[in-house]
């Protein structure tokens, strides 16, 4: 889990989260789907070095609610996650009209995780807050650059 204050409106956040098309800043995660809507499926690419060394896993969206600024995913192996099971939440929480916290975790469950396997946690978590700072970056310069 990891927060991160952000110097503009959370509309304005929202935007870059949004738009899952386009997450160039972005190095480490990539969500490929028809739109970021509750049950839609999809498929996110993981680079664990922000290399363009891809792996590829399934997901489907939870809840995407524009009025609360939370976009969710989860993926899962095994019946009911028993294997595996991952819930990712990126959730804007508004300070003023000109400062916004994102709110940006991962929980796991399952065998493999609890066993320490499946993925690189440690990895994981160092690119959580970079691509907080990412997009921290991001969305100061595209829309502060006038003020």
């Amino acid at each position: 889990s990891h927060e991160t204050m952000i110097n503009a409106p959370a509309d304005n956040i929202w935007k870059e989260i949004i738009a899952i098309d386009d997450w160039e800043w972005n190095k480490w995660t990539r969500l490929k789907a028809e739109r970021p809507e509750e049950g839609i499926k999809g498929q996110l690419k993981a680079s664990y070095d922000g290399n363009n060394n891809w792996k590829q896993f399934d997901f489907t969206f939870g809840p995407v609610d524009e009025s609360q600024y939370l976009l969710t995913w989860v993926g899962s192996i095994g019946p009911k996650g028993c294997i595996f099971y991952g819930y990712h939440t990126m959730q804007l929480e508004v300070v003023n009209d000109t400062e916004t916290k994102l709110i940006h975790r991962e929980e796991f469950g399952g065998l493999l995780p609890k066993l320490g396997l499946g993925l690189p946690y440690k990895k994981l978590d160092r690119n959580y807050l970079l691509m907080n700072e990412e997009l921290k970056q991001c969305v100061e310069e595209k829309y502060n650059a006038g003020n």
